[in-house]
Formats: structure tokens, C-alpha cells, sequence
């Protein structure tokens, strides 16, 4: 009896061992099928860490061309103003060209209005001076100063001057 006991007790407990070595190998199964996970997990983790560091150059590069736009486009605007400038003079000098082409013109009627009252002043002044020599001529003639000889040289004096 105590023989078939303490073999039913071995055999309950040989139960348990196998049970518990079962048990056991299934958590060591487990376990290193979470190891061979966190393995994965760990490339996994180190390929997204070399994308980000990729990224970050990237974006190094990236903030670096942006800063040399930056510049090249402080430099555009710089260039842009100066040309605006220049042609804000360029148009200041066209319209005082424009100013002396004016008065150049206003200047060559003035003159022109001053041409023309000289030439009647000119006029007036040979009327005068014919008119001068005609009664000179017949005051002379008159006097008995010139003979009938000299009427035909006055009045082609006279005639010249008109």
C-alpha cells in the first residue's frame, strides 16, 4: 500500500515535472520567440534611426541651399533696386531732355518772332532811308546843288535798299 502510494505520488509528481518542464519549454519558446521580436524590433529601431539621420542630412543640406536662396535672393533684390534706381534717373534725365527740348523749341520761336521784328524793323529803317534820300535828292536838286544827271543814281540807291 505505502509502495502504491509513494508510486502514485511519484507518478502525480513525475506529472507535475513534465507539466511543469512542458510549462517550462513553452516559456523558454516564449522567451525566445520575444527575443527573436526585440531582435526585430531592434534592426527595425536601428534602420528607422539611420532614416531620420538620412533625413536630418537632408534637411542640413536642404536649410543650407535654402540660406544660399536666402543670399542669392537679398542679392536679386539688392540688384533689382539698383535697377530701379537707375531707371528712376534714367527717367528723371528723359524728362529734362524733354524740359530742353521745350524750351529749345520756345527759345527758336522767340527768336524767330524777334527775326521777323527785325527784318520789319529793317524794312521801316530803308523806307526811312529812301525816303531820307528822295527828299535830300530833291533838296539838293531844288538848290541847284545836282543836275538832272543824279535823279537816276538816287533812285536806284533807293531801290537797292528795298
Amino acid at each position: 500500500n505505502r509502495l502504491r502510494r509513494l508510486r502514485n505520488l511519484l507518478r502525480l509528481l513525475g506529472n507535475w515535472l513534465r507539466r511543469l518542464c512542458n510549462l517550462l519549454r513553452l516559456l523558454g519558446n516564449r522567451l525566445r520567440r520575444l527575443r527573436n521580436l526585440l531582435r526585430l524590433l531592434g534592426n527595425w529601431l536601428r534602420r528607422l534611426c539611420n532614416l531620420l539621420r538620412l533625413l536630418g542630412n537632408r534637411l542640413k543640406r536642404l536649410r543650407n541651399l535654402l540660406r544660399l536662396l536666402g543670399n542669392r535672393l537679398r542679392r536679386l533684390r539688392n540688384l533689382l533696386r539698383l535697377l530701379d534706381n537707375w531707371l528712376r534717373l534714367l527717367g528723371n534725365l528723359l524728362r529734362l531732355l524733354d524740359n530742353l527740348l521745350r524750351l529749345r523749341n520756345y527759345l527758336l520761336r522767340l527768336l524767330n518772332h524777334l527775326l521777323r521784328l527785325l527784318n520789319r524793323l529793317i524794312f521801316i529803317l530803308l523806307l526811312i532811308l529812301q525816303l531820307v534820300s528822295q527828299f535830300l535828292y530833291l533838296f539838293l536838286y531844288t538848290q541847284g546843288f545836282l543836275g538832272p544827271q543824279f535823279s537816276f543814281c538816287f533812285l536806284q540807291f533807293s531801290l537797292k535798299f528795298l
